[in-house]
């Protein structure tokens, strides 16, 4: 039996999401036929290349060698498309973007609001995770947007484009006494309880770098997934938290942020191929040149 690329398609996507219903949505597809997909492919290759645990999978010793595979075909067939839309042009296609949690939170709804009542033919999907696990899987997007240094295995096939830079801003509810300062010195925070993000978060990496660099040992309460889940526990009263300034452009009535003394700045920073979709261009520029006002040069 022939292996086929759909199937092949759809096995990457189920490593990549992690169970049977999310890679069907994100291939627009039922359950069942995912299922039926993924059986069939299979049965072309004579074992089983993952098994059922809880609510996801997990890849066999076959499923785990067959992935490097599925992940050259998936890439093989994007730099095809990415051909046959530079010869077509014109202003329509896809763009699949990958994007931190707070780029994807603070700046791009705005701009996508924007930049879709202009280009009504091209179609964005913005998929959501930290700046690390942007990296890692950028061979699977059009465009990756991260929020901290860039790591060393960026593919050499990307280019990075700076987009200006954010600062982090220690978060706190405003009845805290030190809402009283106009800036936090790092040193105040030795001893008060801190809500942190998840390994892999740029606002992490940022803030644990300054404590590094002021030989400070911060006090670790809790580390939460998401800039929201972070928010919600400083206004439960479960610490001080960091976040990015365009988190709280708007007001809060429970919470308050203020810079840190030294302010802790880092870059965003757009990733994309050398040789980008025609659409990936279009949208690529148009994100370059409306560069948010918080944003610093």
């Amino acid at each position: 039996m022939r292996l086929q690329p759909e199937h092949i398609l759809t096995f990457a996507e189920l490593v990549r999401r992690g169970s049977v219903g999310a890679a069907a949505t994100a291939r627009h597809l039922t359950q069942p036929a995912v299922s039926n997909q993924l059986r069939q492919l299979q049965q072309a290759i004579g074992e089983a290349l993952y098994r059922r645990r809880g609510r996801g999978v997990a890849l066999t010793a076959a499923g785990e060698a067959f992935h490097v595979h599925a992940l050259r075909v998936e890439q093989a067939l994007s730099a095809a498309q990415t051909f046959a839309e530079g010869l077509r042009g014109g202003d329509t296609g896809r763009v699949r973007i990958a994007a931190s949690q707070t780029i994807a939170g603070s700046l791009l709804p705005a701009f996508l609001a924007a930049f879709q009542s202009r280009h009504a033919g091209i179609e964005v999907h913005v998929d959501t995770s930290n700046s690390r696990q942007v990296v890692a899987n950028l061979h699977a997007y059009d465009i990756g947007l991260v929020e901290s240094p860039l790591p060393r295995d960026v593919p050499v096939d990307y280019r990075a484009v700076p987009l200006g830079r954010d600062e982090v801003v220690l978060v706190m509810p405003r009845s805290h006494a030190l809402a009283a300062l106009d800036t936090v010195p790092l040193r105040l925070l030795a001893d008060v309880p801190l809500i942190w993000r998840e390994p892999g978060s740029g606002t992490s990496e940022v803030v644990e770098q300054a404590f590094r660099q002021a030989g400070l040992t911060p006090n670790r309460r809790l580390a939460l997934g998401g800039v929201a889940a972070v928010l919600e526990a400083v206004r439960q009263g479960l610490g001080l938290g960091f976040a990015s300034r365009l988190t709280l452009r708007r007001e809060d009535a429970l919470l308050v942020s203020r810079p840190l003394g030294p302010r802790l700045l880092r870059p965003f920073t757009m990733l994309m191929p050398v040789q980008p979709t025609a659409a990936a261009r279009i949208l690529a520029a148009e994100l370059d040149a409306g560069r948010d006002p918080l944003l610093e040069r």
